[in-house]
């Protein structure tokens, strides 16, 4: 397999002003830009392409190499809201929390779909200024807000995605926010992922991706094997499947793949995808 051609933003004509949190909205977006350039790709993301060569943005300074996992996570909630999508009489509703430079609503290209783009308006403006105008209705606020909430109508039950987004509150801001969702949504499905406690305490004491970028903090770590019994204790909601990033395509994790058969290395470093289900009413 050839190796993919990566830009790092020279020649580009785009400026972007971002800092905290915000700012991580491009980190998933050069790794996912670098799968899409491979031969054989996970995900087809000709926009995230043309967004990383397009912004004035020194993306591998700032990341370094590009690696797979943020394509592992984008391609396993592709599927998930394929399989939504294909289950769903009427027009689905996906509903994306903390979406960022995310490419979804594009890659996913079903017109039946109604999209909302929950968001701080700081990410929205930047996605209002760079993405296609044809994109998901977007909604400036926190994911915590009930804002957002308030748009879904009765009786519809919604595919609601936080792809990078929970490590970035409390665990008790994290269980609140599930618990309102279960509580308003039955027969709601739900996508995020999860970091491991020690890359918690990592971030939270200055974690130093490169030279030129440094994590923001981010406050909730849990180890994958406590996932369910923490989503247990969320009246109506349950686990559908939880799975370490190693286990949807194993081929090209091969060495995470093999730590995570270590019980104790598992707990200590695997971050998960989570899909989960509310209960119907």
């Amino acid at each position: 397999m050839s190796a993919p051609q990566e830009s790092a933003g020279t020649g580009a004509t785009e400026r972007v002003d971002l800092s905290g949190i915000p700012e991580t909205m491009l980190w998933p977006l050069w790794n996912r830009a670098a799968e899409a350039r491979r031969k054989r790709p996970l995900i087809e993301d000709p926009l995230a392409i043309g967004l990383v060569d397009r912004i004035d943005y020194d993306f591998r300074g700032h990341f370094g190499k590009p690696n797979v996992m943020h394509a592992i996570r984008a391609r396993v909630c592709d599927d998930l809201v394929r399989n939504f999508i294909a289950d769903t009489p009427g027009q689905p509703l996906v509903v994306a929390l903390g979406e960022g430079l995310e490419t979804q609503h594009w890659r996913i290209g079903d017109e039946r779909v109604r999209w909302v783009s929950v968001d701080v308006p700081e990410a929205i403006g930047v996605r209002r200024s760079l993405l296609p105008p044809d994109g998901p209705e977007a909604v400036e606020c926190s994911a915590l807000d009930a804002e957002w909430m308030d748009l879904v109508p009765a009786g519809v039950r919604p595919f609601i995605s936080a792809s990078g987004l929970l490590m970035y509150f409390t665990e008790d801001e994290v269980r609140g926010l599930l618990a309102r969702i279960a509580e308003r949504f039955p027969g709601a499905e739900l996508f995020f992922d999860t970091i491991p406690p020690f890359l918690s305490r990592r971030s939270e004491r200055g974690w130093r991706l490169t030279k030129l970028y440094t994590a923001p903090p981010m406050p909730w770590g849990i180890p994958i094997d406590d996932i369910a019994a923490f989503l247990g204790g969320i009246p109506g909601l349950r686990p559908a499947s939880v799975r370490s990033y190693a286990d949807p395509f194993p081929s090209r994790t091969r060495l995470y793949q093999l730590l995570s058969y270590v019980p104790t290395v598992r707990r200590r470093f695997a971050g998960a995808l989570v899909h989960a289900r509310v209960e119907p009413s």
